[in-house]
């Protein structure tokens, strides 16, 4: 058997939930809250849940069509070449690099430029796309988490 990109996510996002689902499970309840219907530990508990099983129906739905198609070259089309690789190292890099300037840049500059050269490692050239993709969302999602719901986003430390 060959993995594909749709295993290898399948799998990825499968390890993801049950450790999810584990931590979710450690989260402390108020003293009395044990025994009410709704917790802090239920929503966590149903995402959990609903990954975990999402995620097993792409792994299985992956497999019962490698079965179908094992004749074809298909797999040849699908299987990770280097490039594919080289990205997905870019974007965990660029995932560091964006935790480590999220306090000394602040939220936006940090986001924008988090957005930009994700775009830019996947392929987009377009300038026109990628600013409009990137800095009106962030500067939107900004004003809503700090404006309209009043939770704290870094201003960055260069700036103060």
């Amino acid at each position: 058997m060959i993995i594909t990109r749709d295993k290898l996510g399948a799998l990825v996002f499968f390890i993801f939930s049950v450790c999810y689902g584990y931590y979710a499970t450690q989260i402390p309840l108020y003293p009395g809250e044990e025994y009410e219907p709704f917790t802090s530990q239920s929503m966590p508990k149903l995402y959990a849940l609903t990954s975990i099983i999402i995620s097993s129906l792409a792994l299985l739905l992956s497999v019962i069509e490698d079965i179908k198609n094992k004749a074809s070259q298909q797999h040849d089309q699908e299987a990770f070449d280097k490039a594919g690789w080289l990205k997905i190292a870019a974007l965990i890099g660029l995932m560091l690099f964006y935790g480590a300037t999220l306090e000394p840049l602040g939220f936006i500059v940090s986001t924008t430029l988090f957005l930009i050269i994700g775009y830019l490692v996947m392929g987009e050239r377009s300038p026109k796309t990628i600013f409009l993709a990137s800095l009106p969302v962030v500067v939107v999602f900004w004003a809503i988490m700090t404006q309209a719901l009043g939770i704290y986003l870094s201003s960055g430390s260069i700036w103060s």
